[in-house]
């Protein structure tokens, strides 16, 4: 900006106001980017919330329909699972149950069971089911299925499905036909609701037995055509029964529903909170370093007579075009990728109809609103910076933006410190007390403490960006020669600035890794914890087995490893006998998913586990002496091994101790990926096993593969927990990558001259890519190698303080994912330096050397 139109403008200010652009826009487009991209993220979540409501109302909107009243035992009632009898209501033309039954479902396209539910529709009086294909049952062995359960069992009208023999009334496996496919009510449910047999009048008793639905947690009540829903409602209420209007019971159960949804409203907040954290430590730097390359403007518009307030205006008006412009932009982006979402899931058929996008006053506003607030608020340190600049700064040379970080420790530096001694000592005391049995006290501290210290750290990060970066560039520069020693130079002239860049990528890969380390470490402390408990997957025990039994269960597809042994009952002292399972360590290292097992067992032991031991009244060490088969005393030593959930002996012992042990078969489920196990599940796999005991040649047969369900359990939500957060956290890490571009563009403006000088010296232009790709990568870095050692460190403490009271926790490092963070961060910074480094190379020597403010 020229003297003469500084003037003119200032002039124009003391007439009319000051209309000034003091950024040109393009220098705000990283800014731009990031409040699009943060806020977005927060339209996104809004939309999710509004769509778990709609989902949430479409099913319930399903289980009421036909109703006009809603009976239920009130609240706090301790009447039991069982519920209340049917009500007796003045004026009801229908009366029918709100409750399902579980089952499992074959058909003769699908190998595997599918879980499925069973509830009564209305009657005819009440609008009975409405039928899309077919007719609606009726016989006992005719059914009507929705859209859902044909699609899963893949079964159309005309078609069977089997229910098991423990699902049926009879005690025999039922063949059922699909006579009809409902319209699919339940079509607004993501996913499209549970899969569902509607039962009628005709097929209720048959299907799920006289008077299984008897009593019902609720009743749907069809009332007369006229008749006052809210006056029969309160005339019936009892002291033993409410019965509210069907409206009011749709809001009452969604209210239920979406408290429970709550806590994971939380943790998304969370997610959403980081990304606007980050948002505005990136926006805050574009304004800083915008703001400091113009000093001299604002001195000159200073010394020509332009008010403070005239300088703050100019500046906020500039921060609210920034946040109102990407607040739009990220409005729409988060509106268009959660309608493209919807229109993927209707292809994959999670739904069975299009839905649109539930755009609310709140999924609008509130990201805008967000947007504002992180942009302006960012904006106050520049503002205050802005209105600071004397009016002599314009006689003096241009200062380099960014500022030194001295020596010195400074009010800043002790401050950070402070908070980090703190926050650690506060992280530790979370950690001991969690030990000492106080769970939720250690959890509270230990996050308390966590949050401290990082906030401390991102205080103080300044003060160790100069030295981070200089050693980093020590090492770089043997590698990339002269472009690396220069772009390592140009990290440490401008501390705040880099220091900047490096908080938003320190905080995305901080919780990445945090959260990687404290996923690994959970799933290995919960699974080895399991281990020592059931360490077998799969036990099968009978009275008689077929002769080729361990072959027809490893044949169960998903079976892997399958041990015959041998088991019986002792007597020790206790009012119970005690089961003994008598195997080998050779079978128990074949089938248990404990490495050590079969190492354990000696001759003349019981290895069982402590809660086990207190329940038979022994402790380890102790010496008991037990009648055996030949009617002999028999001395075994009790051997205490963690929390051992089934009592282990050898063969040998178990010969001597019971004259006529009955067979049992111990299994592993198959390793996941494996030929053997294919795409089975836990529960496919313990279903097919039930199958097989039912059969001929099983007398008194019972398989449980509860253990194995269980394990796989815990690992599959752990890790998609863990998927879920690191994509969460992953719009944190773009927000931050848009922030190194950002740097280096500016540091490209910045320094034209000085790289006009290098061309004019005989830089390449591949040289001058070269010295902006080193230095994104330099900057991405010193962030990723920060956030991985401190998110380390926080996964650690983390999962001690939330696991050591209930489990000695084991410590797993995910060396793959935190590799793949390091070299992702790095590889990102580079494709950061692309766009600033493709203009800094283009721009020819004479023109950037003739090139001004």
């Amino acid at each position: 900006m020229s003297a003469i139109a500084a003037s003119r403008r200032a002039e124009h200010s003391r007439r009319g106001g000051l209309r000034i652009r003091l950024t040109p826009r393009r220098r705000h487009l990283a800014a731009i980017i990031t409040i699009a991209l943060s806020t977005a993220f927060v339209a996104v979540m809004v939309l999710a919330g509004n769509l778990l409501r709609s989902s949430m109302s479409a099913d319930i909107d399903d289980r009421m329909r036909g109703a006009d009243l809603m009976a239920a035992a009130p609240a706090g009632d301790e009447s039991g699972p069982a519920g209340i009898w049917a009500p007796q209501i003045p004026g009801a033309v229908a009366v029918w149950p709100q409750g399902d039954l579980y089952a499992t479902a074959r058909s003769a396209a699908l190998d595997a069971p599918v879980f499925i539910t069973l509830s009564v529709d209305p009657p005819a009086a009440a609008g009975g089911t409405p039928i899309a294909e077919g007719r609606d049952a009726r016989a006992g062995n005719e059914i009507v299925i929705d859209p859902t359960a044909a699609d899963r069992l893949r079964v159309g009208v005309g078609d069977e499905i089997t229910l098991p023999a423990e699902y049926s009334p009879t005690g025999a496996e039922q063949r059922l036909t699909v006579v009809g496919i409902s319209r699919g009510t339940q079509a607004g449910a993501i996913g499209g609701g549970y899969p569902r047999i509607h039962l009628n009048q005709a097929n209720t008793d048959a299907i799920a037995g006289p008077g299984a639905f008897d009593t019902a947690a609720g009743w749907s009540v069809a009332l007369e055509d006229g008749a006052d829903a809210q006056a029969v409602a309160a005339a019936s209420t009892t002291d033993g029964m409410d019965v509210m209007t069907v409206e009011e019971a749709r809001e009452s159960q969604l209210d239920t529903m979406m408290r429970g949804a709550a806590a994971l409203g939380l943790i998304l907040g969370v997610f959403v909170l980081i990304a606007l954290i980050t948002a505005a430590v990136v926006i805050a730097n574009t304004f800083a370093v915008t703001l400091a390359q113009r000093v001299r403007s604002l001195a000159l518009l200073r010394t020509l007579g332009a008010q403070r307030r005239q300088v703050a205006r100019v500046v906020l008006r500039e921060s609210l075009a920034v946040g109102l412009i990407g607040s739009a932009l990220g409005v729409i982006i988060g509106h268009a990728l959660v309608q493209a979402l919807l229109a993927g899931a209707l292809a994959v058929g999670w739904l069975h109809g299009l839905l649109w996008v539930p755009v609310s006053a709140a999924s609008v506003l509130l990201p805008i609103a967000a947007g504002l607030v992180v942009t302006l608020g960012a904006g106050i340190g520049p503002v205050r910076a802005a209105t600071r600049v004397a009016p002599l700064e314009a006689l003096r040379p241009a200062p380099e933006s960014g500022g030194h970080a001295g020596g010195r420790l400074g009010l800043r530096g002790i401050l950070g410190l402070a908070a980090l001694v703190v926050g650690l000592a506060l992280l530790g005391g979370g950690v001991a007390l969690s030990h000492a049995g106080s769970t939720g006290g250690g959890t509270l501290l230990g996050v308390a403490g966590g949050a401290l210290s990082f906030f401390g750290i991102l205080v103080a990060l300044v003060r160790v960006t100069a030295p981070l970066a200089r050693l980093s560039g020590a090492v770089i520069g043997r590698l990339g020669g002269l472009p690396a020693r220069i772009a390592a130079a140009n990290t440490t002239r401008s501390p705040r600035r880099s220091a900047a860049t490096i908080a938003a990528l320190l905080i995305g890969t901080t919780l990445m890794t945090m959260m990687a380390v404290g996923s690994q470490s959970a799933s290995q402390t919960l699974t080895t914890e399991l281990a020592s408990r059931k360490p077998v997957d799969i036990v099968v025990t009978a009275e008689s087995m077929p002769a080729d039994a361990a072959e027809e269960l490893a044949g169960v597809r998903g079976v892997g490893d399958v041990a015959a042994v041998r088991r019986g009952d002792v007597q020790v002292g206790a009012d119970e006998p005690m089961t003994v399972y008598g195997a080998t360590g050779t079978q128990l290292d074949a089938v248990a998913n404990r490495d050590d097992l079969g190492s354990l067992l000696r001759d003349d032991e019981l290895l069982l586990g402590a809660e086990r031991a207190d329940r038979f009244g022994v402790h380890d060490g102790q010496e008991l002496r037990i009648t055996g088969a030949d009617g002999a005393e028999h001395t075994v030593r009790v051997r205490v091994d963690g929390n051992l959930q089934m009592t282990l002996v050898t063969p040998a012992t178990l010969e001597h101790l019971v004259a006529a042990p009955t067979p049992v078969l111990l299994a592993r489920f198959a390793e996941p990926g494996s030929a053997d196990r294919g795409d089975a599940d836990g529960i496919s796999i313990s279903t097919g096993v039930q199958d097989l005991v039912a059969g001929e040649g099983w007398q008194g047969a019972d398989a449980n593969g509860g253990a194995g369900i269980e394990r796989e359990m815990y690992g599959k939500t752990l890790g998609t927990l863990l998927g879920i957060t690191i994509g969460l956290l992953a719009v944190a890490v773009i927000v931050a990558l848009v922030g190194v571009a950002n740097t280096l563009s500016l540091g490209v403006i910045e320094r034209t001259g000085e790289n006009a000088l290098l061309r004019a010296l005989g830089t390449t232009r591949r040289q001058m890519r070269a010295m902006l790709g080193w230095e994104g990568v330099l900057l991405a870095l010193v962030g990723a190698v920060l956030g991985i050692g401190l998110g380390t460190v926080y996964g650690i403490l983390g999962i001690h303080a939330l696991l050591g009271s209930a489990f000695p926790v084991i410590i797993a490092i995910p060396w793959a994912q935190i590799g793949a963070v390091l070299v992702l961060a790095v590889l990102a910074g580079w494709a950061a330096s692309v766009l600033p480094a493709r203009r800094a190379a283009r721009t020819a020597p004479a023109q950037a050397l003739a090139a001004r403010d």
